[in-house]
């Protein structure tokens, strides 16, 4: 009689986890928004069949919502909408490509038009963009595709090894896909053609790859020549589009951050918004007036500032509204009566509203994840602690559900983000969520390389890829350990991407602490990606900045490598990568995999068909299932 109870309960256990994973592993059922000119039809990005699709909502005569399904073998991306008749999304698929280095697997992007009229789909140029909607012509827009030079063979391909850019301009038809006419055509060296709204060419970009020479060039009708310049050798500046009616563009250099350059004049002039720090801000841009609005920037959750009498407004108005902590306006139509709202508290799914400014109707569109119980994605805040060198890293803290900094101490689980030259946020989390529903708190810090915090603290990771950045995540566990809130002694490292490096490099540099390791498509030998990548030089002199020059000696390389220090491995390992993933490739599974040998306490799990971005649920719920079964084995919760 025992047993069978026994045997009950142990199924409903399991149910009740299978459950909880498949929740925390689901895609959001909203996860983005846009309006058309005219506002007569709003896309979000919708996940009604559990991957990521697109529903397409008629505002007007309020029918049914029709949905873009995904493609097979691809993921949906982002959407706009150039005309009021169609809808521009992108594909994302990992395709072979034939390169003069060989045969080569790629991350392919491809965008589609889709017709409100017909309801078909038409497959555009692949790794290309908007360049101009092509106002006045709705079944038209102008796409950029830029290439590199082989000069060993000659010709246009999508891949090579570092040369000359060239880059193309074609009017396409959305209806069918096809090119109409070539718009602009370089022989070299440039890598952006600025159009304006009707497609006339305002400005061409280049960039010498070899030397970091970066100039913006005039183009179109009037006087042509050179009005900006500057060295960049790792990393150029971004152009955001034009402004001031096409009389300036918004463009954000490396060091200072966002400037506004005349086009005419070429001077370069400071956008000057009240308790906004413009050097950490991104400018919104009315891609229908050709001007910018307003600001947008992150503390602990998105916040705007608008210049925009309107908006400003409008957002004041709506922060008195909606009771959550960020309120943002995300999209509108072409005469701001229709508007999405986005509202965000700390640790909780997003809310999406719409706002109809004629009907005076504000009503919830959808939540991204919903929770029976509103508790169960954990209590989450943010700390600031001191690295052992004095220097403030921020982080956040993600705690199971119910509890507080006062009812720990927790076991803990330490979750460096990506890049890593990225951060995390206040924001729902999922990875961290379901970890926290678990019993553990996670630790996410914004480790000194990370962005959103200026130059300077991006500057300040440099060199220390696999030492000085990981030396501030375990200061941060000390900081948690001495507060009260994690257990003293050991912990966990998790992570994907460079986090799952972290986590490798955290069982290396704190070894009689780390209890055990999860890295999803973590890299495993920088040098070996660097010395075997297509890369171009300037992406290859970025990396130099993070990892210290890979002309050093074997033996310094050997310290920040996990794959050369296998052998000093103490902790349980769980490695797992996707077999499609072109970012890091499987080649850094498998030499991980290799050099650890036969060792009973090390799971390589290769998810077939995953690529590197966690973008679809099976791979999702295989990493919880997978890691949760790995820590009930080496680093239990209770």
């Amino acid at each position: 009689m025992r047993i069978l109870v026994g045997l009950i309960l142990a199924s409903l256990l399991a149910g009740e986890a299978t459950a909880q994973i498949e929740q925390f592993a689901a895609m959001p059922r909203i996860w983005y928004a846009d309006i058309s000119p005219n506002g007569s039809h709003l896309a979000t990005g919708c996940s009604p069949r559990g991957v990521r699709e697109i529903c397409i909502y008629d505002l007007v005569s309020g029918a049914a919502p029709v949905v873009i399904p995904a493609p097979d073998g691809g993921e949906m991306s982002t959407f706009s909408w150039p005309s009021d008749e169609y809808l521009l999304y992108y594909v994302h698929t990992v395709q072979s490509l034939r390169t003069s280095g060989g045969l080569r697997t790629r991350t392919l992007s491809q965008p589609v038009s889709y017709s409100l009229a017909t309801g078909r789909s038409s497959l555009l140029l692949v790794n290309s963009g908007l360049a101009s909607p092509l106002i006045g012509t709705s079944d038209r827009v102008a796409m950029e595709i830029t290439f590199l030079l082989d000069d060993t063979q000659g010709g246009l391909i999508r891949a090579s090894r570092p040369g000359d850019f060239g880059t193309v301009v074609y009017e396409m038809n959305l209806e069918n896909g096809r090119r109409v006419r070539r718009l602009e055509v370089s022989s070299g060296q440039t890598i952006d053609f600025v159009l304006d709204q009707n497609g006339e060419t305002i400005l061409d970009v280049r960039y010498d790859d070899d030397t970091g020479e970066f100039s913006i060039q005039r183009a179109g009708p009037g006087p042509r020549g050179e009005i900006y310049s500057g060295h960049f050798p790792s990393e150029t500046p971004r152009i955001f589009g034009l402004v001031d009616g096409g009389r300036a563009v918004a463009i954000s250099f490396p060091v200072e951050g966002l400037r506004r350059l005349d086009v005419e004049s070429g001077a370069l002039t400071d956008f000057s918004v009240p308790n906004v720090d413009i050097a950490r801000a991104r400018p919104i841009v009315d891609d229908y007036a050709m001007s910018v609005v307003g600001f947008a920037y992150t503390d602990e959750l998105p916040r705007q500032v608008f210049t925009n009498p309107v908006l400003a407004g409008l957002l004041t108005e709506l922060q008195q509204i909606l009771t959550e902590d960020s309120v943002t306006i995300s999209a509108w139509n072409a005469d701001w009566t229709k508007l999405v709202i986005e509202g965000r508290d700390m640790g909780r799914p997003a809310k999406y509203y719409l706002l109809d400014l004629a009907s005076g109707g504000l009503g919830l569109l959808d939540v991204e994840v919903e929770f029976a119980d509103s508790e169960a994605a954990g209590v989450r805040s943010s700390i600031v602690y001191e690295a052992s060198d004095g220097l403030s890293i921020p982080a956040f803290v993600t705690l199971p559900p119910g509890q507080s900094i006062q009812t720990g101490p927790f076991p803990l689980i330490v979750l460096p983000h990506g890049g890593p030259q990225s951060r995390d946020t206040g924001e729902y989390d999922w990875w961290a969520s379901f970890y926290a529903s678990q019993g553990y708190a996670v630790l996410q810090p914004n480790f000194r390389g990370s962005s959103g915090y200026g130059h300077e603290f991006v500057e300040a990771g440099y060199g220390g890829f696999g030492t000085r950045m990981i030396d501030d995540m375990i200061d941060g566990v000390h900081y948690l350990q001495n507060a009260g809130i994690a257990n003293t002694g050991r912990y966990c490292a998790a992570g994907a991407s460079y986090g799952g490096y972290a986590a490798l490099m955290l069982a290396l540099r704190d070894p009689e602490n780390v209890a055990c390791v999860i890295s999803f498509a973590g890299v495993t030998d920088p040098f070996a990606i660097m010395e075997s990548s297509s890369a171009l030089n300037t992406e290859l002199r970025y990396w130099e900045q993070y990892t210290g020059s890979r002309y050093g000696s074997s033996a310094e390389q050997a310290v920040i490598t996990p794959v050369e220090r296998a052998g000093e491995y103490r902790a349980p390992l769980l490695i797992l990568h996707g077999n499609q993933d072109t970012t890091v490739p499987f080649g850094q599974f498998r030499l991980l995999r290799d050099a650890m040998g036969n060792r009973s306490d090390a799971r390589f799990v290769e998810m077939d068909g995953a690529d590197h971005y966690l973008g679809n649920p099976d791979a999702r719920a295989t990493l919880l299932r997978e890691s949760q079964a790995f820590l009930e084995q080496y680093f239990p919760a209770n």
